[in-house]
């Protein structure tokens, strides 16, 4: 479309964001920069949109948390890691038999942790959609959540009290973006 278009990567390890500087300056891919550091730490301006492709720990939800923070419209994220939650997940009934399982508790942890980024994305006014990108044959890491601001952030009682309902169902305590509860109409 020949448009001008800034692309900026974060990268935590410098060696490698380095390498994608020299690649794109050999390449002349004008308006594409790298910054070392994470998503929480570099100074990042308004952006249109955010694409978080497999980061790992909360890296997903601090991605999802500055996006929301920069006012981006499109938010593109395929989650990786889900550690936080499966520690602090009870065991409600009448799921409790089925979570004994091990492998079970992990598919469960790795669905709430999701389940509740869409959450918060809805709350602060996103519409979401959750959808497989890769086929399961290739990688069990396959989901990705795409969202679209469709209005004013942290106004809707029932988005909120979706979130609460999920934490509370399982015992989940915290979850790294509880930050945004403190916005709007829910302030805690």
């Amino acid at each position: 479309w020949k448009r001008p278009v800034r692309v900026l990567g974060v990268e935590a390890r410098t060696e490698l964001a380095n390498a994608a500087k020299g690649l794109g300056r050999k390449i002349g891919a004008e308006g594409l920069e790298f910054i070392a550091g994470t998503i929480e730490s570099v100074t990042l301006p308004r952006i249109d949109a955010l694409i978080a492709l497999h980061a790992c720990d909360t890296a997903t939800d601090d991605a999802i948390r500055r996006g929301i923070e920069l006012g981006a419209q499109l938010i593109i994220v395929a989650p990786c890691c889900h550690k936080e939650l499966r520690p602090q997940m009870g065991r409600p009934e009448p799921l409790a038999p089925v979570l004994e399982h091990g492998l079970m508790a992990e598919r469960m942890a790795e669905w709430s942790t999701d389940g509740l980024r869409g959450l918060f994305l809805e709350w602060a006014a996103y519409q979401t959609k959750m959808i497989e990108f890769v086929s399961t044959e290739h990688t069990p890491k396959n989901l990705m959540i795409t969202a679209v601001r469709r209005g004013e952030p942290f106004t809707s009682k029932a988005a909120r009290d979706r979130i609460d309902t999920l934490k509370e169902f399982f015992g989940i305590k915290h979850h790294a973006l509880d930050s945004l509860l403190t916005h709007g109409l829910g302030e805690s």
